[in-house]
């Protein structure tokens, strides 16, 4: 398997279902939203919430991210 980083963007910009890094961290962003209309998403290695330090939904859209790409090889 290989990850290749795809692009730098917002949080707010990835399409569902996109993996993204954020610092070190893996994750995944769902299309759900939390009654503040934060978006969704989760720690690959472990499924907690992604909070990304955001402290408003707002906030939370403008976090910088790495887009990656999963490619398998048989």
């Amino acid at each position: 398997m290989k990850m290749t980083i795809k692009k730098v963007t917002t949080l707010g910009k990835l399409s569902a279902g996109s993996l993204f890094i954020c610092e070190t961290t893996l994750c995944l962003k769902t299309e759900y939203r939390t009654e503040k209309g934060a978006t969704e998403a989760f720690i690959v290695g472990s499924g907690e919430f992604f909070s990304g330090g955001g402290h408003s939904p707002e906030k939370r859209e403008q976090l910088e991210v790495l887009q990656v790409e999963l490619a398998y090889f048989n």
